[in-house]
């Protein structure tokens, strides 16, 4: 009789918990929705990229001598033609002044020889002879006058001084680098593009290109296209690509610094259906889908959607959802077929 009673009140229990359970998985889950919505599809890319100057160079003398003029002052801006630095022309000079008096005295000798070889009193040889010694001293006339405008340096183009290597009154040696110059009529950007986007975007020149300095984001400059490389790094497969801003801003910024450049395509626009990132479900080789909500049973099922592009933080979907729909966008791994929610709306 005991145990009866025992077996009675464990299937009363037991009912009582089934249907506890039931009355809980009933009760609908708090969910996010989002609407699908629509935007226009605008190809939009964004790189890491490096500052560097339009032209770098190094300038050395082409000659050695002991420095006695120099104008390289490290940051500053000079002109095209300026005189940068000297070394002293006095042994030059004088290698010009001896250069040319026995290039004198060898055109007097060719003159005499001609006019001797002419009557038949100088031999061939000595009139050859006379010929060469003419050339010689005339090529060393040349190459001394040649030196002596080595002595003086100038620069080959409005640049800004990089830096220096060297003092006023230091003995130089021909070849020994001095300064760099750095060209900032512009400035470069220069950034790797993998060859997927360059392939889809191959020929097209119609682009709105801008970049900011890292930690400057709220300085966004107009940037214009340069050149590229057409021709793929064997280890990444990237491109390098070099866009180019106007001189007019290149003093808020150096050579050097790092930016982000962000690249949009105006070659076509077309309207598409876009989801939250955070709602998506799947990998690219087995497919992808969503939790869609169903307003007449208030329940969610799984669709499959064909993503197409990725855009500031949403997917771009081409077939499974259409415009309005609501999808769950936060805690989808949650989700299973047929469940009942409700939508999350928050109070302020």
């Amino acid at each position: 009789m005991i145990r009866l009673v025992i077996i009675s009140i464990v299937l009363l229990l037991q009912a009582c918990s089934e249907k506890s359970v039931d009355i809980i998985e009933k009760k609908p889950l708090l969910v996010q929705l989002t609407a699908v919505a629509q935007s226009n599809l605008n190809n939009s890319y964004e790189f890491p990229a490096k500052v560097s100057a339009v032209k770098n160079i190094d300038l050395k003398f082409e000659v050695s001598g002991r420095l006695i003029e120099v104008n390289l002052v490290e940051g500053s801006k000079i002109l095209k033609g300026q005189i940068l630095a000297k070394i002293d022309p006095a042994p030059f000079k004088r290698q010009v002044e001896k250069s040319k008096t026995q290039h004198q005295d060898a055109i007097r000798n060719l003159d005499r020889i001609k006019e001797m070889f002419d009557k038949n009193v100088a031999s061939q040889l000595e009139l050859d002879n006379a010929q060469s010694s003419f050339t010689i001293t005339k090529i060393a006339l040349e190459n001394a006058k040649q030196d002596l405008s080595y002595c003086t340096i100038k620069s080959p183009f409005n640049a800004v001084i990089s830096t220096r290597f060297i003092e006023n009154n230091s003995y130089i040696r021909a070849g020994d680098t001095i300064a760099n110059l750095q060209d900032r009529s512009q400035l470069y950007f220069t950034f790797e593009v993998p060859e997927r986007i360059m392939t889809a975007n191959a020929g097209n020149r119609n682009l709105k290109a801008t970049a900011f300095i890292i930690n400057q984001e709220d300085k966004v400059f107009d940037i214009h296209y340069i050149e590229n490389e057409t021709t793929p790094d064997p280890i990444s497969q990237t491109y390098g690509v070099t866009f180019a801003i106007d001189g007019k801003v290149t003093n808020l910024f150096y050579p050097g610094s790092r930016a982000i450049v962000k690249v949009k395509s105006q070659q076509h626009t077309k309207p598409v259906l876009i989801i939250p990132i955070n709602s998506l479900v799947g990998e690219k080789s087995k497919g992808f889908y969503v939790w869609r909500f169903n307003q007449e049973n208030s329940e969610v099922e799984s669709v499959v959607v064909n993503v197409s592009a990725f855009i500031d933080d949403q997917f771009a979907v081409v077939s499974g959802v259409n415009l309005g729909d609501k999808i769950v966008s936060a805690a989808v791994n949650q989700m299973r077929a047929n469940l009942k929610v409700k939508e999350y709306k928050a109070e302020f």
